[in-house]
C-alpha cells in the first residue's frame, strides 16, 4: 500500500515519465538502433500497455473502476478490431491519396508544406497540423447524429481504463482514419512528421484513459491528457462535447471547446439512458446499422451510473435499471447534437 506522500509524488511524475519514457524508447529503436518505425511502435505500445494495467492496480484513480463492469469481453474484442482495422484502413486511405496526388495535377499544388525546414522546426506545427483532421473527425461524431451512433458505442463505457481505450465500433474507426488523413497527406508534410504524430497518438491516447492517479494540470494546456479525457467521458452534454483533439488541445483552444476543471473530474461515465447501446456486443455492433440504431431494452442496455456512485457493483443492478433516468437523461436524448435514433 503505498503512503500518501509517495502517492502524491507519483500522481505528480507520473505522466511526463511515462509518456517519455514510451516515446523515448520507440525513438531510440528506430533511430538509435535502426528498427521499422511502425513496428517499434507496436512492440512499445504492447510493453506499455502491461505496465499501465499494473499501475492501475497499484495507483488508480477510481479503485471502483477496477471492478468488472460486464464490458470486458467487449472492450477487449472491439480493442482488436480497432487495432486491425485501423492499420488496414490507414494503408487503403494513404495509398488512395498518394494515388489521387500522382494523377490529379490540381492536388499537386496543394503540396505547400515547407519540407525543407529543418525537421525538428516541422514537428510542432506537423503534429498540430496532424490533428486537425482527427479533431474534426472526433467533433463531426459527436455531432452528425448519424456518426453519433457509431461513436456513441465508445462513450457507452460505464468507466475508463486501459483496456478500453480501443472500444470503438468499426465504422468509428473508418471514419476517423478517412476524415483524419487526407490534410496533412495533400499539404505535404513529410512522413517523419507523421510517425512522430502516430507515437504521440498511441502513447498519449492509452493514457487518456488509463485509471491511475495521474496529476496533468501543466500538460493540460497543451496536449490531451486523462483529466481532460475524463469530462469528455461525462454523462452530461455541456462536458462531454468538450475536448476533441486526439493529442494536442490547439483546435479546441481555437474552435471555443476546451474545458479543464483544475478541481477533478467526473468519476460516473456513460451513456445508458440516453443511448441505449446494447450490452451485448453483437446488438451494439449491428443495431446502429439499421435505421432505428440503439435500441436495447432496459434489461440489456449499459446504464449510466447515477451521480455518486461508481461502478455497477456499487448498487444492485435492478434497481439501478428500474430507477427514474437522470435529470439530464431527456434533455440529453431531445437535443439536436445527440439525437438518439432510436426507440428507448
Amino acid at each position: 500500500m503505498l503512503t500518501p506522500t509517495v502517492r502524491k509524488g507519483a500522481s505528480l511524475l507520473l505522466y511526463p515519465v511515462l509518456l517519455g519514457g514510451a516515446l523515448l524508447l520507440w525513438s531510440s529503436l528506430w533511430l538509435g538502433v535502426g528498427w521499422d518505425a511502425d513496428m517499434s511502435m507496436q512492440l512499445v505500445y504492447w510493453l506499455f500497455l502491461a505496465v499501465l494495467v499494473v499501475l492501475e492496480r497499484l495507483l488508480p484513480f477510481e479503485p471502483a473502476w477496477n471492478r468488472n463492469d460486464g464490458q470486458l469481453r467487449n472492450d477487449i474484442v472491439l480493442s482488436i478490431l480497432t487495432i486491425a482495422l485501423n492499420s488496414l484502413a490507414t494503408i487503403v486511405c494513404l495509398g488512395a491519396i498518394a494515388w489521387a496526388i500522382t494523377r490529379i495535377e490540381p492536388l499537386v499544388s496543394l503540396q505547400v508544406w515547407p519540407a525543407h525546414w529543418p525537421l525538428y522546426v516541422q514537428i510542432v506545427p506537423g503534429i498540430v497540423l496532424w490533428d486537425l483532421g482527427n479533431h474534426l473527425a472526433h467533433r463531426w461524431a459527436h455531432k452528425v447524429p448519424l456518426l453519433w451512433r457509431f461513436h456513441s458505442v465508445h462513450h457507452s463505457a460505464p468507466r475508463l481504463s486501459v483496456i478500453n481505450a480501443g472500444r470503438f465500433h468499426p465504422i468509428d474507426i473508418v471514419k476517423s482514419v478517412v476524415i483524419g488523413s487526407p490534410i496533412p497527406i495533400l499539404l505535404g508534410v513529410p512522413a517523419e512528421i507523421a510517425e512522430w504524430y502516430a507515437a504521440l497518438y498511441l502513447f498519449g491516447g492509452i493514457l487518456t484513459h488509463a485509471n491511475i492517479d495521474l496529476r496533468c494540470t501543466f500538460f493540460s494546456r497543451f496536449i490531451n491528457t486523462p483529466d481532460l479525457h475524463r469530462w469528455h467521458h461525462s454523462p452530461h452534454r455541456e462536458e462531454t462535447d468538450t475536448n476533441y483533439g486526439e493529442v494536442t488541445v490547439a483546435w479546441d483552444r481555437l474552435f471555443g471547446s476546451y474545458v479543464f476543471h483544475a478541481r477533478g473530474a467526473r468519476r460516473n461515465l456513460g451513456l445508458g439512458y440516453t443511448v441505449p447501446v446494447s450490452r451485448h456486443l453483437l446488438e451494439a455492433f449491428w443495431q446502429p446499422l439499421t435505421p432505428a440504431g440503439h435500441r436495447a431494452g432496459p434489461e440489456n442496455r449499459i446504464v449510466s451510473l447515477p451521480e455518486g456512485v461508481t461502478a455497477i457493483s456499487d448498487v444492485e443492478l435492478a434497481d439501478l435499471l428500474s430507477a427514474a433516468p437522470p435529470a439530464h437523461g431527456p434533455e440529453r436524448a431531445a437535443g439536436p447534437v445527440h439525437g438518439i435514433h432510436a426507440k428507448p
